[in-house]
């Protein structure tokens, strides 16, 4: 995962901070309305405004791969993990497209990922049923092949 957020984003004053958690509010907005142009504009100011700003990286992330566009929706996912790697959106996000890739191993992490930072979250919850496993269940080991 090597991506990581600008040395810029240190440098972020409380109102740019400000700024941008209202852009990624309105890029949300935008996103559950099915406008994907608008929620992208309105993740990539969030962006600028605050590169720190892990949520806007996983709503610019869920604007592409509703685009279809699973590469940049990964990229953008990896680098809110980069940022903050218990961002349970980002998680279960990578997650799924890593399970609807077929990469069933991957997307097993990332549930034992997700159980760790928040075992009770809905996303957790989805994943696990997504996987077939119940929230109790255990994780099965990777295999080595």
């Amino acid at each position: 995962m090597g991506l990581v957020a600008p040395a810029a984003a240190k440098n972020v004053d409380a109102a740019s901070e400000r700024a941008s958690l209202s852009l990624v509010a309105k890029g949300a907005a935008a996103l559950d309305k099915g406008d994907l142009a608008a929620a992208q504009r309105l993740y990539e100011t969030a962006i600028v405004a605050n590169p720190a700003n892990a949520a806007a990286f996983t709503g610019l992330g869920a604007a592409h791969e509703a685009r279809g566009q699973a590469r940049l929706a990964r990229k953008y996912y990896e680098i809110a993990l980069s940022i903050e790697p218990s961002d349970t959106a980002a998680l279960s996000r990578l997650a799924r497209l890593d399970l609807k890739e077929g990469d069933r191993a991957a997307a097993t992490e990332g549930l034992r990922k997700l159980r760790a930072f928040c075992a009770a979250c809905g996303e957790t919850q989805e994943l696990s049923r997504a996987l077939g496993l119940g929230p109790q269940d255990p994780i099965p080991d990777p295999t080595d092949p």
